[in-house]
């Protein structure tokens, strides 16, 4: 299965008002503070970290750190200071669940401003919904420290602009009514790319009494995600499908044939902007027989097209095949071995495949080429069950990369 990187998809922060944010702030310890000649102006001056968002898209939201005495100002005013220097007094991190201790500094832009405010902008944009965690740290500042206050640690958020959920499950695969016993996996597509997270934590299957089945999937579903993130595969869990399998002989396959199940996705699914599904997703199916019929080139018919014309070539198939392997897994040559350029289309309830070429056909000597990781929606392959025990009852050496179909073209 492919992975890749999702894109991020840009929010807006149009209707984002501008207001200033104070942030929560922890005091974590640090020197008391120091009376010098009993200044007034160097006393009871606890610095306030706060988030200044802009009042439009033309705006970076920047880090504030008031409350610093004038000695202290002036001090940095005319400080020649790195960008080590500025974050060891005001440093900006990402906030993280196991916060390591080496997480990078964010980096940006330090000033002092005419109204005693230091501000910190960031080299990039924060992201909106994003926790940072803002450390002040009054020892690294410039002499007069006095009055400077205690170091403190302060967490600071974008909030997230006011936009309407939008992205749907848009087809749930396979799309017939009904799967077999050992049905291996399903394919759920979404209309725009979603957040990199486990979609079983979204995902629920119930039997005909509206009870959740137990433990239908395999784990560890963060990794199922394809390229663009806009298609999720939930795998049923191997061990409960093939027999001879603990889990299987304790469990038994979270499908029984002929009964009838729902599986539920909730609307809690984070889209990439962190924004849930429109609306909640529901399919009801029922299951038959169980299928461990290995796939046989010699049951698929051929619709051949007329020379001349870009005529579809339709192949249908005498039960669905797995979708997104159908997509890749089959492909047209011409007599030379030339792979044949073309549109795929998948219809029928995966039962038939389409090709239309980009160009019109010549007459002649073709093929239809089908990779050997083609699979019924059993996980049954070319010549090969998914049952098979394949340290025992196959030779590897034996198996075939592809398997070829030939057809003609009549003039």
């Amino acid at each position: 299965m492919d992975a890749g990187i999702r894109p991020r998809r840009q929010g807006s922060a149009r209707c984002m008002p501008r207001c200033l944010v104070v942030a929560t702030t922890i005091a974590i310890g640090g020197c008391g503070l120091i009376d010098i000649d009993n200044d007034a102006s160097l006393i009871d001056t606890q610095p306030q970290v706060r988030l200044d968002l802009p009042t439009d898209d033309s705006g970076v939201a920047t880090v504030e750190l008031t409350g610093l005495p004038a000695p202290t100002l002036d001090a940095l005013r005319t400080a020649d200071w790195d960008d080590a220097a500025w974050i060891s007094v005001l440093q900006v991190t990402i906030q993280t669940e196991d916060a390591p201790d080496d997480i990078p500094a964010v980096l940006g832009n330090y000033t002092v401003g005419n109204d005693d405010v230091v501000r910190f902008t960031p080299m990039f944009p924060f992201d909106a919904g994003q926790r940072y965690t803002v450390h002040f740290n009054p020892t690294a500042l410039p002499e007069p420290t006095a009055g400077a206050g205690k170091p403190l640690t302060s967490m600071i958020e974008v909030p997230r602009p006011d936009v309407d959920s939008s992205t749907v499950v848009t087809r749930l695969f396979p799309t017939g009514a009904q799967l077999p016993e050992n049905q291996l996996k399903l394919y759920v597509e979404f209309s725009a790319p979603m957040s990199a997270v486990d979609g079983l934590d979204y995902v629920r299957l119930l039997d005909d009494a509206g009870r959740q089945v137990e433990a239908p999937f395999l784990p560890l579903g963060e990794n199922f995600w394809d390229y663009d993130y806009t298609r999720y595969t939930i795998f049923f869990d191997p061990g409960r499908i093939k027999t001879g399998i603990l889990t299987n002989e304790r469990l038994g396959r979270p499908l029984k044939a002929g009964a009838t199940y729902t599986l539920e996705i909730d609307a809690a699914w984070p889209d990439a902007e962190g924004l849930p599904l429109e609306k909640p997703f529901r399919k009801e199916f029922t299951v038959g027989s169980f299928d461990g019929t290995p796939l046989d080139t010699a049951k698929w018919r051929l619709r051949i097209p007329a020379t001349g014309t870009t005529s579809r070539l339709v192949v249908s198939f005498p039960e669905p095949l797995d979708h997104a392997l159908l997509m890749r897994g089959l492909g047209v040559e011409d007599e030379n071995r030339q792979r044949v350029d073309g549109a795929i289309e998948i219809t029928s309830w995966e039962t038939r495949w389409s090709f239309t070429p980009r160009q019109p056909w010549v007459a002649g000597a073709y093929t239809l080429l089908a990779l050997s990781i083609l699979e019924d929606l059993a996980g049954n392959r070319i010549g090969t069950p998914f049952e098979i025990d394949r340290f025992d009852q196959i030779d590897k050496s034996d198996e075939q990369e592809y398997y070829r179909v030939p057809f003609e073209i009549g003039p």
